[in-house]
């Protein structure tokens, strides 16, 4: 992999690059809100936060995004009034029924994380652990006892990161008969604490 750098934010022109990447990451929980890749793609594409994603570039393009929670919002603007200006009435009202459920909550003291995407090509050389670690170098600066992020059980790998980085489980739920639309029944919680 050629040298890599974590920078806070992206410009417009990155802006399809980001949501393309976080649809393929999370396409399974997103799809049952949209009635094609495209519309999904589309949404993420207006939705994405630049203020509320580290980005991980080698010298040549984006390997990895990670997105956060910050001042009462997450990585993604999925508000009625996105939705709204980008789909029909009908459609963005299933997209916000169906999406609604997926939404994660800031909790005090901590950095909330929202989604930690890696080209599949980058998968592997580090990409993961570099967004990890400015993650939690924001944490840092921001003055948080510590950084949070919820894992679902279809992702065993990516659990494994997050134990090596130090993160432990605080608690897990399931969504029951929501499961199959989302492709996933349990989640953890996990947190890293944050040395001042």
């Amino acid at each position: 992999m050629e040298s890599l750098s974590i920078t806070h934010g992206f410009d417009d022109t990155d802006r399809l690059v980001v949501a393309l990447l976080y649809w393929e990451a999370f396409e399974r929980k997103l799809r049952p809100g949209f009635s094609d890749n495209r519309d999904g793609v589309g949404v993420l594409q207006a939705a994405v936060r630049s203020d509320r994603f580290l980005v991980a570039r080698s010298i040549s393009r984006i390997v990895g995004v990670c997105g956060f929670h910050s001042t009462g919002a997450g990585a993604l603007d999925l508000s009625w009034s996105l939705l709204r200006s980008r789909l029909s009435t009908a459609a963005a009202l299933r997209a916000w029924l169906l999406l609604s459920p997926l939404g994660r909550a800031e909790k005090a003291g901590t950095l909330t994380l929202d989604g930690i995407c890696v080209d599949r090509t980058a998968r592997g050389s580090g990409v993961g652990t570099a967004l990890l670690d400015a993650a939690y170098d924001l944490a840092v600066t921001a003055g948080a006892s510590a950084v949070r992020l919820s894992v679902v059980d279809t992702n065993p790998r990516a659990r494994s990161l997050y134990e090596r980085q130090g993160f432990v489980p605080r608690n897990s739920g399931n969504l029951g008969i929501l499961a199959p639309i989302y492709g996933f029944d349990h989640y953890t919680t996990m947190e890293r604490g944050v040395c001042s």
